[in-house]
């Protein structure tokens, strides 16, 4: 079994992740001109409500990280 599960492959250019351990993340490219992609770790309670929502919750917290790149301090940028 691979280490990571990619459970959302969005035209929005964002994947949502399910880690080996469990955890679910976000890569997001963000930016203008010069573009790069940034991580972002769901806490328990956007996991939760990704899990009720779905993939409409994952494109609004994608979009939330492409507004706000930095999305609070919370996201690493993907080398």
């Amino acid at each position: 079994m691979s280490e990571e599960q990619v459970l959302i492959q969005s035209p929005l250019m964002y994947r949502l992740v399910r880690s080996a351990e469990g955890a679910l993340f976000l890569d997001v490219v963000v930016g203008g001109i010069a573009q790069f992609t940034v991580r972002v770790v769901l806490t328990e309670q956007e996991a939760e409500a990704y899990g009720r929502l779905g993939r409409p919750y994952a494109d609004r917290l994608a979009m939330d990280v492409m507004a706000s790149p930095a999305f609070g301090g919370r996201a690493v940028r993907v080398p």
